[in-house]
Formats: C-alpha cells, sequence, structure tokens
C-alpha cells in the first residue's frame, strides 16, 4: 500500500521510545511516562505513517493543516522526535505525546518532515492551573 504512494523516506524495525508528558484523555492519565517500542516510520508522497508493535500511531495526510502542529527536532544525531499536543489530534485529550526514533536517516526524516509543513521545535508544555 505504502509503495503504490511514493516513498520518500522509510526506515522499518526501528526503537525508539514513546513518552508523554502530562497526558489526560477519556479513561487515560499519564504523567511522565515512557515505554520502549519496536516499529517503523515512513514518509510517501501522500502521508506520515508510524506503526509501533503492529499499532497504527501516526497515520496523517500530507495535505492535513495539522502537521503544522508536528514538531520534529534532532535530540542527537541517530534520534528523530516527534512531538505533538495531543488535542489537536484526539478530542477531549490534551498534554504532550512524543515518539523518539532511533534511525540512521533522522536527518532525512527531519528534512522532510519540515519540508511538508511540520514545525523544527519542540511544543510548549501544557499549561495547569496553578502553574502561572
Amino acid at each position: 500500500m505504502l509503495e503504490s504512494e511514493g516513498i520518500v523516506v522509510a526506515d522499518e524495525g526501528i526503537g525508539g521510545w514513546f513518552i508523554t508528558k502530562h497526558v489526560n484523555g477519556p479513561g487515560r492519565r499519564y504523567r511522565n511516562r515512557a515505554e520502549g517500542f519496536s516499529g517503523c516510520l515512513v514518509v510517501t508522497k501522500q502521508r506520515i505513517f508510524c506503526n509501533t508493535y503492529w499499532k497504527r500511531q501516526i497515520n496523517i495526510s500530507v495535505d492535513d493543516p495539522k502537521i503544522s502542529a508536528l514538531h520534529v527536532t534532532l535530540p542527537k544525531a541517530e534520534t528523530l522526535s516527534i512531538a505533538f499536543e495531543s488535542s489537536v489530534f484526539r478530542e477531549n485529550w490534551a498534554g504532550v505525546i512524543e515518539y523518539r526514533f532511533n534511525t540512521e536517516r533522522a536527518r532525512l526524516f527531519h528534512d522532510t518532515l519540515i519540508s511538508i509543513g511540520a514545525r523544527g521545535s519542540a511544543p510548549e508544555p501544557p499549561q495547569r492551573p496553578g502553574d502561572l
């Protein structure tokens, strides 16, 4: 399926970390949680796609204006971070979700994602009562 969309950059069988920062959703509450994963990350001419342990985590059309809500950074030379405010993608959710991918193609993913509209900065942490 993804091959027919014209793969721009892909890596599979890569390890990484799923990180949450003050995430709340229906029946869910995560505070600074980190969990390792193995999966794939693919950017085609039509979408950004990520699976971890055979579960779809990211599936966004490159034409979707929500791409600008993705914050991509390179914490290390071979580490790509994709972070976003969860409320942008899921109703009744709040808090930052981050995927860190350990890949030799981190720079290529970063530059490709920036070229289609992602931001090159980290998202602001959510405001909580008492933080002001």
